[in-house]
């Protein structure tokens, strides 16, 4: 762990998801990019180094759900069986987009009936089958939110914006960098209950995946860097001043292969002032403890991160 980072703050399941409509938001959001609901964001803390997104992707826990959802979904268990050394959840997600064709629609990209879904190489491919034709390559480290609906979902991506195309805002994604790939059942048939659990699980699953891969990224290259990849605002009128380079806990198991490994990053543009974080290191206490509900929680969290 990160010295001086309580466990109670590294990132959970529920930490991925918005409360209001239930899809997976990136966690250095504040806002979700499917309903517009405000969210907690971990941009403060993100600051600071690892939040435990790559810690959630690789636990024996968070392995054993996803393996078990994908048992219902493809015949190829025994590539991801629990006795197998090395399974991840890298390995049962990507059987899980395989399992079936898919139609897909979004912005760039031509309407396609027979489509596959391939993880490979840090991006979801959308192929055209029987072809293999790319559809759409989006790195999991830019996605920022993905849902599900009955019988589809839908990714929301940040294609690199131009600093003129940011929000001004921290955390709210720029529109002009904004994107949408919904993926559906094959030509629009109607979906099973099965189908929508399918999407459901991908979405949630595929999520998780992305979050671990945003995490290794703004360490790997500076959180400045990364949110100007997704198209976010890097600071307010604050920016300028640097803040403390992220400690990294490299004897961590979780952190002792990978980019996270090997990260360093330039100094961050990021104030975090240490009386702020003290505040939000109590606040996460007291919701750990049941002490304070989720909305209390919330307001009490924007409230911290207004003194920024």
């Amino acid at each position: 762990m990160v010295p001086g980072y309580p466990v109670g703050m590294w990132l959970t399941l529920n930490d991925l998801r918005c409360e209001s409509c239930g899809a997976y938001l990136h966690p250095l959001l504040d806002r979700c990019p499917a309903c517009g609901a405000s969210h907690a964001s971990r941009l403060v803390e993100a600051a600071a180094g690892p939040i435990g997104a790559a810690r959630l992707a690789e636990s024996p826990e968070t392995l054993r759900l996803a393996q078990n959802l994908t048992l219902r979904y493809t015949i190829k268990v025994n590539a991801i069986g629990g006795s197998e050394p090395g399974a991840t959840l890298l390995t049962a997600v990507a059987h899980l987009a395989e399992a079936l064709t898919y139609r897909m629609v979004g912005d760039g990209v031509p309407t396609t009936e027979d489509a596959s879904l391939v993880l490979r190489d840090g991006s979801v491919l959308a192929q055209g089958r029987p072809s293999g034709s790319l559809v759409a390559d989006i790195p999991l480290a830019a996605i920022i939110g993905s849902g599900s609906g009955r019988g589809e979902f839908t990714l929301r991506y940040a294609a690199e914006a131009t600093p003129a195309e940011a929000s001004g805002t921290p955390g709210s994604p720029g529109s002009a960098s904004l994107k949408r790939l919904t993926v559906s059942n094959r030509r629009g048939l109607l979906a099973s209950k099965a189908r929508d659990e399918h999407y459901e699980n991908l979405a949630r699953w595929l999520g998780v995946l992305a979050a671990a891969a945003a995490e290794h990224r703004w360490i790997e290259i500076g959180l400045p860097s990364y949110l100007a990849e997704l198209g976010l605002a890097a600071g307010g009128p604050d920016a300028s001043a640097a803040a403390p380079s992220p400690v990294i806990d490299r004897t961590s198991p979780s952190f002792a292969t990978g980019p996270i490994a090997a990260a360093s990053g330039p100094p961050l543009a990021m104030p975090a002032p240490s009386s702020i974080q003290a505040s939000l290191v109590e606040l996460e206490g007291l919701r750990a403890a049941g002490l304070v509900g989720a909305d209390e929680y919330a307001e009490k969290r924007r409230e911290i991160l207004a003194r920024l």
